[in-house]
């Protein structure tokens, strides 16, 4: 398993970018090689046991072979999170339907004051 946890804050109406980095059989030093991995997706929900998604990542590979993928979340997307806690995972699947779980972790959403 190749998963790592990373916690974000991200700011509710703003747009939200992100590089994590894929890790080997859950190593610290060694990157997962993305090579043949075709499809991610990523989904933020305000708990583990709920059907509804809150946000979608756009998730993109930035680097195959050390391992590094982009996630980001649009305004249209921040903008409709309530401020709190969130839970969210990112799922990568290969050309031969390999799935593998990338990052997970914690979002907390901010309100702001200025629009």
């Amino acid at each position: 398993m190749a998963s790592r946890t990373h916690n974000f804050v991200v700011d509710i109406g703003t747009d939200f970018s992100a590089n994590v980095y894929a890790y080997a059989n859950g190593s610290t030093t060694t990157a997962l090689n993305l090579t043949g991995y075709t499809s991610a997706n990523g989904h933020v929900k305000k708990s583990y046991y709920t059907n509804t998604i809150s946000a979608t990542f756009d998730v993109s590979v930035v680097e195959t072979t050390n391992g590094i993928v982009n996630l980001s979340l649009n305004r249209a997307n921040t903008v409709t999170l309530k401020p709190g806690n969130y839970v969210y995972d990112v799922m990568i699947t290969s050309d031969t339907d390999n799935k593998i779980r990338l990052v997970e972790g914690m979002i907390t959403a901010t309100p702001g004051v200025s629009r």
